[in-house]
């Protein structure tokens, strides 16, 4: 059954596979208004969100901070606590927003039959339209987070076995 434009066909049946990964159990659908049907296959691999480097930098803002606390001049300690509150507020707002559209992002840059451009574009009417997540937190947090951060991943095969090539 082919979804309504700029939905996505159901929900999303994922197994994790490691602390990081999820493998896709069914094919995941998206019907886009500007690239027409996508589908991910099941099996493929994913990491969803990428999110967890804003968690790592809480923690060890905070560690940072405790020791700097006692070997450290007070401003670094002070700096770090403040790196860490503003980490833990960004994770706060991002966490648990977007797993199926996480998934479609993750297929596109891995495939790279699209231009990056157009795949994070595709990311942000899946985001919105298609997982419903609000206008706001798609355009002020998740879309600017693809477009600077992900330049790097796009068409690169991660180390895991479970990405196509």
């Amino acid at each position: 059954m082919i979804p309504a434009i700029g939905k996505f066909g159901a929900g999303v049946a994922t197994r994790q596979i490691s602390r990081w990964e999820f493998e896709l159990l069914e094919d995941l659908i998206f019907n886009d208004p500007v690239n027409g049907l996508r589908i991910v296959p099941a099996g493929f691999v994913s990491n969803l969100a990428s999110i967890r480097i804003l968690r790592e930098i809480c923690r060890w803002a905070a560690v940072a901070a405790i020791v700097g606390a006692l070997f450290l001049p007070g401003w670094f300690s002070v700096a770090c606590w403040l790196i860490s509150v503003i980490a833990l507020a960004l994770y706060g707002l991002v966490v648990g927003y977007g797993m199926r559209s996480s998934i479609l992002h993750d297929y596109e840059y891995t495939i790279g039959e699209l231009p990056r451009a157009a795949c994070d574009a595709m990311y942000e009417r899946a985001n919105h339209t298609g997982d419903g997540t609000a206008r706001w937190r798609t355009l002020g947090l998740f879309y600017p987070a693809v477009r600077i951060f992900g330049a790097s991943h796009y068409t690169k095969t991660p180390a895991s076995p479970g990405f196509f090539t």
